[in-house]
């Protein structure tokens, strides 16, 4: 007897999601790993970014895409802008499931910045949104358990509320006080960095390394930043083809990354092993016929 294997669905509440977020074209979708995606009503399935307004849609657009296409679309997420308020807190693995039980430090947290909380896909984390000052959060501030954006993300929204339904606070000074905590300043080095002794060509780069290009993406950090092929898209167990970016500074510096859960942690060293070995003929590549 065959199986019927069953989407994987995030759950979303609609009527419980603040309608100030609502607001605007800052909306996308996602897959199962998380990659966002263009919502798109009739499910055809693109790579959405947090840092181009052009992929993102408005709320009932991308609810829309997301109840009439269960087997393209997972989840629904809200992009952070820097021209907004909105502080996002990310605590990830705080939360037990089965007993609704959430981790003292997490609790502390919660509890300094009463403001909308929800539970996560994953039922084991939980998203805060809050306002602040944007000269309060400068940056992303990231460590295990603990993520803080104030732009250039975006988070899944399940409006699955955890205890009692807040609305997002004004809680700048108190997220300054989280962040000195928890994100201590450390004496660096401030001799200045003029780049890379040698600028790598990218584009020659990518080519002899055998990479296919999708497109070039259109980047207010970055001087060129391209989508392409992952080159460990044979991992990947949903859409292979999306979510997998390389670029360039304007001072030469370059970076990889892939949205995708199987490639955490692999960043630009990991993709420039990867490249190297192909280009000098020490591996051979490993991309499977089905990906072409």
């Amino acid at each position: 007897m065959s199986e019927t294997l069953e989407a994987i669905r995030f759950e979303h509440r609609p009527e419980n999601v603040p309608a100030e977020l609502k607001q605007g074209e800052r909306w996308v979708l996602c897959d199962e790993e998380k990659v966002p995606l263009i919502a798109l009503r009739s499910g055809a399935c693109y790579a959405a970014s947090s840092t181009d307004p052009d992929t993102w849609r408005d709320y009932e657009t991308a609810y829309e895409a997301w109840r009439k296409n269960e087997w393209s679309f997972c989840g629904i997420g809200r992009v952070i802008v820097a021209e907004e308020d909105y502080v996002g807190v990310d605590l990830d693995d705080v939360l037990d499931p089965e007993t609704g039980e959430i981790s003292p430090w997490a609790t502390r947290i919660l509890d300094r910045l009463k403001s909308y909380a929800e539970i996560s896909p994953s039922g084991r984390g939980v998203k805060i949104w809050t306002k602040a000052s944007k000269a309060e959060i400068t940056r992303s501030y990231k460590k295990p358990s603990l993520e803080i954006y104030s732009k250039s993300r975006y988070f899944t929204v399940t409006g699955n509320v955890l205890g009692r339904k807040r609305k997002i606070s004004e809680r700048g000074d108190e997220l300054a006080h989280i962040l000195g905590e928890e994100f201590p300043r450390v004496d660096r080095d401030r001799r200045p960095y003029d780049g890379p002794k040698k600028v790598l060509d990218l584009e020659n780069y990518l080519e002899r390394a055998n990479v296919e290009i999708f497109t070039e993406m259109s980047d207010g950090t970055a001087e060129r930043k391209y989508a392409v092929l992952c080159p460990w898209a044979d991992e990947h167990t949903k859409n292979p083809y999306g979510g997998t970016l390389a670029g360039q500074y304007a001072d030469g510096a370059t970076f990889f990354y892939c949205y995708h859960s199987h490639c955490a942690g692999r960043a630009w060293r990991a993709f420039k092993a990867y490249c190297d070995a192909v280009i000098y003929g020490t591996r051979v590549r490993r991309l499977s016929g089905r990906l072409r």
